[in-house]
């Protein structure tokens, strides 16, 4: 194993970013700004749902080769009983067949707003579970005390929040000006992203605190903020994140360009801090 793990650093940002996404759109849906109608769903929503089911399957995928044998990962669902990995693959294995029947639901049969807001529903219901699961088998581990706190469940919530709510009001922002309306981005949408910004802001001060304690927390945050990665999170996920949320609350249109990459750079971000989460843990030796 790799001090940062990056098939696990993908499928667990990738299926957040899914899972928040749906979250988000759901938002949408129950909030129906102005240019929201029917044709706009079918033709906006529809195609985004079918994006965040190809990034879920991806991320999904992404996981196995994590695996000394992706072929045996079957057998992997034997330890439902007893072992939260078992759960956690359970779980995405659910979550990928929900999310095929939200994504086929939104692109076929959104006239039907009663359906949509029902499966999208369950939908974030369900990926919101299986980040909890996915949070479990890490928090399950007593022996590394970056892990075993309530800051894993929220650190994979904050992920999802950010990217979900980010790149769902990037897409109305790029859709107003497409249509050459100045409509405003749903407040829904930028006080999620405000609110991932805060949770990720919140995980950070967390492991600050962790340079005045002992022990194998303090190696642990040491490593965290003696990586270059921890300041492009900085840059690129809370400082991007809140200046998003002010340009769209301010300016309710962008370029396609411009939100390509504005979603790349909150992405990246997401990334360096997944990549921080299991450095802080992987970099000591031995891990178990």
């Amino acid at each position: 194993m790799s001090e940062y793990e990056l098939p696990l650093v993908f499928f667990t940002v990738l299926c957040q970013w899914a899972t928040g996404s749906i979250v988000a759109i759901t938002l949408l849906c129950f909030s129906r700004p102005e240019w929201l109608s029917d044709s706009v769903l079918f033709n906006k929503l529809g195609k985004m749902a079918i994006a965040v089911l190809l990034v879920n399957i991806v991320g999904s995928v992404l996981s196995l080769l994590h695996l000394g044998s992706p072929t045996g990962a079957y057998r992997a669902v034997l330890g439902i009983g007893h072992s939260w990995l078992s759960r956690e693959v359970v779980a995405f294995f659910l979550l990928n067949g929900i999310v095929v029947l939200w994504a086929a639901i939104v692109f076929r049969f959104n006239r039907n707003r009663s359906l949509v807001k029902a499966i999208s529903v369950v939908a974030s219901v369900a990926g919101l579970a299986a980040i909890m699961v996915s949070a479990q088998v890490y928090y399950q581990m007593a022996s590394h005390p970056m892990w075993h706190s309530i800051m894993t469940h929220l650190n994979f919530i904050a992920t999802a929040l950010l990217l979900g709510f980010v790149s769902v009001s990037l897409m109305v922002a790029v859709n107003n000006r497409a249509i050459n309306s100045m409509a405003n981005v749903p407040g829904s949408l930028l006080t999620g992203v405000m609110i991932g910004v805060l949770l990720v802001l919140v995980v950070m001060l967390w492991y600050a605190a962790g340079l005045n304690g002992k022990g194998q927390m303090l190696h642990s945050a040491m490593a965290v903020f003696a990586s270059g990665l921890f300041g492009w999170l900085v840059i690129a996920g809370l400082i991007t994140g809140t200046v998003i949320a002010t340009y769209l609350y301010k300016q309710p249109t962008l370029s396609a360009t411009a939100a390509s990459v504005a979603m790349l750079l909150v992405l990246s971000a997401a990334v360096c801090g997944r990549m921080l989460f299991y450095l802080g843990v992987m970099s000591l030796y031995p891990w178990f």
